[in-house]
């Protein structure tokens, strides 16, 4: 862990810079006051012009308080990665990969569009759409086996072979398993039938994503977060989009079945 303890802790802050404006606004955790919103701008509306991925190393005492920050255009908006470690490292947990590893694996899935990071109103519309198949609340490792188990069934519905199964099933359990570890305990899973896809919506009331459960003791009656949980899903799932803030963590996981 860094010496200076007054430091900022280690994050992964999203912004979104909507193309015209003057400004950037919070997607993911907080707007932090010490970052020029104008040199934001620039360098977004840089990347929406240029119409591709910019990233920015930091090392000066005096520039961004980032470590790096990376401007992801998306067609008429730019997301803005800001990483920051400030020297912070994972003490408890799964140490085989690094805080600074983990935070860049996310960052690298939003740049390629693998990983979405949604606003209030877009994981509102993306876990209303399609048709319902199956609606289970969560709230126990019992709940977890039957969710597997319905989420495997429907998968054999719709002619999956065996890896993709397994895969997919082994993606639900680890967003259901972080749920009842660092989500509060309890949530629900919703599957829904889109054209060409299933949707698996995995939600929360909990206190929201928070990095610092890398680096922190969890809480008791919990456990550290290893970090491979969001690897597996982002490496086996075909798309995956993230809305996280004081009300709760939705995971909305795509698989394509056509």
């Amino acid at each position: 862990m860094a010496d200076d303890k007054t430091s900022a802790p280690a994050s992964l802050r999203v912004y979104r810079y909507r193309a015209g404006a003057e400004t950037v606004e919070a997607v993911l955790g907080t707007l932090d006051p010490e970052v020029p919103q104008e040199d934001l701008v620039a360098h977004a509306d840089e990347a929406l012009e240029r119409d591709t991925f910019m990233c920015y190393a930091v090392s000066q005492a005096d520039d961004f308080v980032a470590d790096e920050l990376c401007f992801v255009p998306q067609g008429d908006h730019c997301d803005i990665l800001s990483i920051h470690t400030d020297g912070w490292q994972r003490h408890h947990g799964d140490h085989r990969r690094s805080l600074v590893e983990i935070l860049n694996d996310l960052a690298a899935a939003v740049a390629c569009g693998k990983l979405r990071v949604l606003d209030a109103g877009e994981v509102e519309r993306a876990a209303a759409d399609g048709l319902t198949l199956l609606e289970r609340d969560i709230r126990c490792t019992a709940d977890l086996q039957a969710a597997r188990e319905a989420v495997d069934d429907i998968l054999r519905e719709t002619g999956a072979d065996d890896v993709t199964r397994h895969r997919t099933v082994l993606c639900i359990s680890e967003a259901i398993t972080n749920m009842l570890l660092h989500g509060g305990g309890h949530g629900a899973m919703t599957v829904r039938r889109l054209g060409d896809r299933l949707r698996f919506v995995v939600a929360d009331r909990g206190p929201g994503l928070n990095f610092l459960n890398w680096i922190e003791p969890p809480a008791e009656g919990g456990q550290a977060s290893m970090g491979y949980g969001y690897k597996i899903i982002l490496d086996h799932l075909d798309s995956v989009a993230l809305h996280t803030g004081s009300g709760g963590t939705t995971l909305v996981l795509d698989r394509l079945t056509s």
